[in-house]
């Protein structure tokens, strides 16, 4: 089944694709993703041995924001339900 997201992907869209769960996530995954590119010396931009623990958060990350609801979140109502401790 092709969904138009590869489940490796070298090069994720910059944008959400359609059908991403968490957009908002998708964004900063995508930004540590553009943090943390390997060089050709086999180091990642942030002089790590790459892949990096941020660049495979970052890989982890892209895919959890994709596919969040396929995991069997918890409904919409159990997780809203402590929003109103944190408003002032």
């Amino acid at each position: 089944m092709d969904d138009g997201v590869p489940r490796e992907p070298a090069e994720p869209p910059l944008d959400p694709p359609l059908g991403c769960a968490d957009p908002m996530l998708w964004r900063v995954a995508r930004a540590l993703h553009d943090a943390h590119r390997p060089r050709t010396d086999n180091f990642c931009e942030c002089k790590a041995f790459w892949p990096c623990a941020d660049a495979q958060l970052a890989d982890e990350a892209l895919q959890l924001a994709y596919d969040r609801h396929a995991r069997g979140g918890r409904p919409a109502a159990v997780r809203n339900s402590n929003l109103g401790r944190w408003s002032a």
